[in-house]
């Protein structure tokens, strides 16, 4: 096991998670809150002076990366960026227990909409904090560290593998270092658009900042002190919505949009289920939101059929739209798409359109081979062949996320809520939507007892990280340095 590759990256990540508390704790200062800013400073000493010992004891170190380490680099950044994270919210002097902490750092890096401790409760710092940790989960802390470990002769291959959300079935580029970086370009223009956009639509300047990073990460809404419910106008709802929608797209096909490459995005498989899976599943909610009564102009239950059903379909969450009081149709379409997710390579969660389609291809396939045993009909997206070994590894991961699914189910059971909370809460976790139905249809997750809220906060991680990279650890051949290679 290469240690010293592992010290190496955490080390980096803690320093770049350590410079981007600057902007918060000078907030803190600007708002006159000694104890928050104290509180940032003494996190921000911590995580540097963790950093510089880590790059101490690293100066000479294998730059080959092994499979497992891979995976073990990964699991250990994205612990690390979340207990590091927690220490704001300890220190702050709010009083805020260390579960709840965790909890929240644990939401916000994982670009979950759930939370324990009210934001309109929250010092403004310690809301920016969550909004920047949500911004910077959502694109993969772990891609800051391959950016900077690039020009030190590391090859991110294989870390980059291991955390992007979704399968790789497709190349994306012969240089991974190429597409990194237009992946970030992207991002920041989303983000600078985004913010624009909100300004626009007179929504205050630190609410549409924060709000921006969350958007473009899916990580919901932050509706602080109410100020985005009072601006959240139709105007708003749509410029959310679209822009969840864009960041659920896998970023390769944007790149292929920067590039004028119109015509390989209409024909991507992936990007036209996602697309009509949402017009259609809004038009029918809309139209259910009438025929109920729910709503009684058809131009808001359109907006309001939109923007619920990209909240869910994005696994952004929108904790403004009160799906509580919509028919039961309308809520069963939403938890489907909840499920399904966005695009692989994209910042949303959930199994993952391009699993999905799939996995449909393959039950047709089955029904066709029951038919005419002796054809032969492989598994195709975008007129190529899907290898065995990728359909066999999403079968295998639709499995177990229903597997883990029914085990948080009854997990959650514990706490004796009504049927609705315990059934969905665990698939808006595992998401990492952040929204379910009954008592969490609004993100708040502080109903259920404080061992919930730990076993909740687990189920984003492994929710973030597709459960493979935590699921591996348990398997003995990983621990066998003769097998692995």
């Amino acid at each position: 096991m290469n240690k010293r590759l592992i010290v190496r990256t955490i080390s980096i990540i803690l320093l770049a998670e350590g410079i981007a508390m600057i902007p918060a704790m000078a907030l803190a200062f600007y708002d006159g809150n000694k104890k928050v800013a104290l509180g940032f400073l003494i996190s921000m000493g911590i995580l540097l002076g963790i950093s510089a010992i880590g790059h101490m004891a690293t100066k000479n170190y294998k730059v080959k990366i092994k499979v497992r380490e891979s995976y073990l680099v990964v699991l250990a950044c994205w612990t690390t960026v979340i207990f590091a994270g927690v220490l704001p919210y300890v220190l702050s002097g709010e009083g805020y227990k260390l579960y709840d902490s965790f909890f929240e750092s644990v939401a916000s890096w994982t670009t979950s909409c759930a939370w324990v401790i009210n934001a309109s409760a929250m010092p403004r710092a310690l809301v920016l904090w969550r909004g920047i940790a949500s911004w910077l989960g959502g694109i993969g802390i772990i891609l800051i560290a391959i950016l900077i470990m690039s020009a030190l002769g590391v090859n991110g291959q294989k870390l980059l593998n291991a955390e992007l959300p979704g399968p790789s079935i497709f190349k994306t580029r012969a240089r991974m270092m190429d597409t990194i970086r237009e992946t970030y370009r992207i991002y920041l223009v989303m983000t600078g658009v985004v913010l624009a956009l909100l300004l626009i639509g007179k929504v205050p300047f630190f609410e549409s900042l924060v709000n921006t990073m969350t958007c473009v990460s899916t990580a919901g809404i932050i509706d602080y002190q109410g100020a985005i419910a009072a601006h959240f106008t139709p105007y708003v709802k749509v410029v959310l919505g679209i822009f969840s929608i864009i960041a659920s797209i896998n970023f390769v096909l944007l790149i292929s949009l920067a590039k004028g490459r119109i015509k390989r995005i209409l024909e991507d498989y992936e990007f036209r289920f996602f697309l009509i899976s949402i017009g259609l599943s809004a038009l029918f909610i809309a139209a259910m939101l009438l025929i109920h009564g729910v709503r009684r102009n058809p131009g808001t239950a359109l907006v309001d059929g939109f923007a619920g059903v990209v909240s869910f379909a994005s696994t952004a969450g929108f904790p403004l739209e009160r799906v509580n009081n919509w028919p039961t149709i309308c809520k069963s379409i939403l938890l489907i798409l909840m499920i399904i997710g966005g695009s692989a390579g994209s910042t949303s969660g959930g199994i993952k359109v391009i699993r999905f389609a799939v996995f449909l291809k393959l039950i047709r396939r089955g029904v066709y081979k029951r038919i005419h045993p002796t054809a032969t009909k492989p598994v195709m997206l975008n007129n190529t062949i899907i290898e065995a070994e990728n359909v066999s590894s999403i079968v295998t991961y639709i499995l177990i996320f229903l597997a883990v699914y029914l085990f948080s189910a009854i997990v959650m059971s514990l706490n004796n809520l009504d049927m609705e909370t315990t059934l969905s809460a665990p698939i808006a976790l595992l998401t990492n939507t952040g929204l379910g139905f009954g008592l969490v249809s609004r993100g708040d997750f502080s109903v259920f007892a404080p061992l919930g809220r730990v076993y909740g906060a687990l189920l984003m991680m492994a929710g973030r990280l597709e459960m493979y990279a935590i699921l591996i650890l348990f398997s003995r051949s990983f621990w066998n340095a003769d097998r692995t290679k």
